[in-house]
């Protein structure tokens, strides 16, 4: 007998699995509303940075003539935009724009010793890569931040003591940009809470408009749009798809006999059945009171009944604890319909559904499939 399985006794592989789903979900959407400011921020900063040859000529005029070039190396930011927006690999967009900043830091570091004072002068710039990055990084996560944040801070310090930075005054820059690094550490991990839970927010409250508060399942509005888009999408790629119709035999009996919250609990069981034995691309609704749907795509006819034969089974199977009762069996007819090439929203509910009554007229407690002969 196939194991109880629900959303709250998940085995632990499952639920490390959907978690990371959950925060690689997250990121993206994270990634996704930051990139224009992002993108734009970053643009920012190729003109700063390379504006900046002005304080190299007011620093230090004839020093300044060598730092030409390296101030140009900060265009490297100006197709940031366009990166932004084409770019959609969540790892790679964080390593290219990551490894970009600290490449423009170690040039930075370059420039200073190429002014006369430089080192002494200079070292109040490293602010901006304290500061400035992690407001264009926001897209990222916390980790790449915090990351970024620690390489920045001790890359100067290591180009320094491999000779790439002679001059480099250690205990100035520690004292500045140190603190300031922990500060966009902090700055960081705040606002990336607070960003989280608008983001929870926001999905709890998607998840409401589309979901039926007691089974968990989809509700029925957003069931009616999901199969138009799969009837659309069949039409597109001529893969076809199968439509289940379920109703919960004599449900009005076990209401009467044990009590609402006793059919309470047998609809969230019939949704817990159906968690069970259909596949994660596959799509459960109830769509009325004992009355439940289920869009299987890319399945026939044949495999349509196979699962529909295992929902059957398996809540007939499975009776619900009622406390203080004997527990309650319960029963399910399910009619199944394949989709066609002419297949539209009213003709397949309108098959399922006449399968599932001829389910209920034969007996109950049965699957059958649609035959338009017989219609």
């Amino acid at each position: 007998m196939k194991e109880k399985t629900t959303f709250s006794s998940f085995p632990h592989s499952r639920t490390s699995d959907r978690k990371k789903e959950e925060d690689e979900t997250f990121l993206r959407k994270k990634l996704d509303d930051h990139r224009s400011f992002s993108g734009n921020l970053f643009l920012l900063g190729a003109l700063i940075g390379s504006g900046l040859w002005i304080w190299d000529y007011v620093t230090d005029p004839v020093g300044a003539t060598e730092t030409i070039g390296p101030r140009m190396l900060f265009f490297i930011f100006l197709p940031a935009p366009y990166l932004f927006r084409k770019i959609g690999n969540r790892h790679l967009i964080t390593i290219l724009f990551v490894g970009a900043v600290l490449f423009t830091e170690a040039v930075y570091l370059h420039i200073l010793t190429r002014l006369h004072m430089g080192m002494i002068y200079g070292i109040g710039g490293f602010m901006y890569y304290m500061l400035l990055p992690p407001l264009a990084l926001q897209a990222f996560s916390l980790r790449a931040n915090i990351v970024y944040i620690v390489l920045a801070t001790i890359l100067p310090h290591l180009l320094a003591w491999a000779g790439f930075a002679p001059g480099f005054q250690h205990d100035h820059y520690a004292v500045l940009i140190w603190p300031a690094a922990a500060l966009a550490i902090l700055v960081q991990y705040f606002y990336d809470r607070d960003y989280r839970k608008r983001y929870e927010l926001e999905k709890r409250l998607e998840r409401m408009s589309y979901t039926d508060t007691l089974s968990g399942l989809n509700n029925r509005r957003y069931f009616m749009a999901f199969l138009k888009k799969e009837i659309e999408r069949s039409r597109r790629t001529g893969k076809s798809f199968s439509l289940l119709m379920i109703d919960i035999d004599h449900f009005k009996r076990i209401n009467d006999t044990f009590g609402h919250p006793a059919g309470d609990l047998v609809i969230r069981r019939l949704a817990d059945t159906f968690r069970d034995e259909i596949r994660k691309m596959d799509f459960p609704a109830r769509i009325g009171g004992e009355e439940f749907a289920i869009v299987l795509p890319e399945t026939d006819a044949s495999n349509a009944m196979k699962v529909a034969e295992r929902i059957r089974e398996k809540a007939q199977n499975h009776p619900v604890d009622i406390p203080g009762n004997e527990p309650a069996r319960f029963t399910v007819s399910i009619g199944v319909a394949a989709a066609g090439a002419e297949s539209d929203e009213t003709s397949l509910l309108k098959e399922a559904d006449e399968a599932l009554y001829r389910a209920k007229r034969e007996g109950r407690n049965r699957v059958v499939l649609y035959d338009s002969s017989s219609s």
